[in-house]
């Protein structure tokens, strides 16, 4: 692909517009050196075209380079012009959407949108997993493109095959493949809140508690309402064993996502009962059991699951939480009483 001539569209900051115009002149070298047939890009917009679309200033600067691009073989798409319209209606019909998002790509199952407000969502992309889950993904449309494109570098060797390594036994990316991913793409985009929740998360599971929380600080900055960074700083500050302060990011997380997922909450308010003592923790176990009737059975349901598989370190933590809610439940105390000798010998 030879490098293509540009132009800045108006409305955009000009510092804003020299960092959107760096990226994809990373992004187009990028292209040009990608072996043969794993990427395909569209022609560029039209200035009419990009205006008719409705778009935001920033991201049709996208757009005026390239109409479309697909990553990987159709691994990921971000979407011409003509496509955006229909595929943000179909979202919108599966009742995927919150008023003004605009489906500009397509991840697998998972939708990438541009939100009415990204100064409330933490990016101007946000990715709609298939379950429903919104996570900032980008801080523009451009780093989005880098980004994607830069991790086919990982996933994709110079014949563009996969890169056998990445990959178990069970034919699943490796932890440390994973890794490598969410770092390549905060290389181009450092302000991706979504791989650096990740990033932080892996970290954490890895028991390197400091870089989790160094990471999920940084995320914070960027997206200060995000519920899961909240809700994964509760979890280092109870590896630290700081209860106070799971008990508060637990809660924060609890409010963030009270009005869109309620049951959700009440999963985080029983983890800040935890720590919580007296009428506090009586409080929080109330709202849990008003908001989630059958907290304790599933519960059990989940440990049992956890066990099948083998998770006993899991399905004890299961059994904990949910004892925090139910202290006195006859399944939970009898799956206590298996589980400690579950694993042992």
């Amino acid at each position: 692909m030879g490098k293509r001539r540009h132009r800045t569209l108006p409305g955009v900051e000009p510092e804003e517009a020299a960092r959107i115009e760096h990226a994809l002149d990373k992004l187009e070298e990028r292209l040009y050196v990608s072996p043969p047939g794993l990427h395909r890009v569209g022609d560029p917009a039209s200035a009419e075209a990009i205006e008719a679309a409705g778009l935001p200033p920033a991201a049709g600067m996208l757009w005026a380079r390239m109409d479309g691009l697909e990553v990987g073989a159709e691994m990921v798409r971000i979407l011409p012009l003509a496509e955006i319209e229909e595929a943000t209606a179909r979202a919108d019909e599966e009742g995927g959407l919150r008023a003004g998002d605009r489906v500009i790509g397509e991840d697998g199952r998972d939708l990438l949108v541009l939100p009415a407000d990204p100064w409330e969502e933490g990016a101007d992309v946000v990715r709609v997993e298939e379950g429903g889950e919104r996570l900032p993904e980008a801080s523009t449309v451009a780093h989005l493109a880098l980004g994607l494109v830069g991790e086919a570098g990982v996933l994709f060797d110079d014949d563009g095959e996969f890169r056998d390594e990445l990959f178990g036994d069970d034919g699943e990316l490796t932890s440390a493949a994973r890794r490598r991913l969410w770092r390549r793409r905060l290389d181009f985009d450092p302000d991706a809140p979504r791989a650096r929740l990740r990033l932080a998360q892996s970290l954490l599971e890895a028991g390197e508690v400091g870089g989790a929380e160094a990471e999920l600080k940084q995320v914070l900055r960027r997206a200060p309402e995000l519920p899961w960074a909240h809700e994964t700083l509760g979890r280092v500050a109870e590896a630290r064993g700081d209860g106070a302060a799971a008990q508060r990011s637990f809660g924060k997380a609890a409010e963030l996502v009270e009005a869109l997922e309620p049951a959700e909450a009440a999963y985080f308010r029983a983890r800040a009962a935890r720590w919580a003592e007296g009428g506090e923790r009586a409080a929080l176990v109330a709202r849990v059991k008003a908001a989630r009737p059958g907290f304790a059975a599933e519960q059990v349901q989940a440990a049992e699951a956890l066990l099948e598989r083998g998770a006993v370190e899991q399905a004890r933590e299961v059994v904990e939480l949910g004892l925090v809610v139910s202290p006195g439940q006859v399944e939970l105390l009898a799956l206590r009483d298996r589980l400690g000798t579950a694993g042992e010998g």
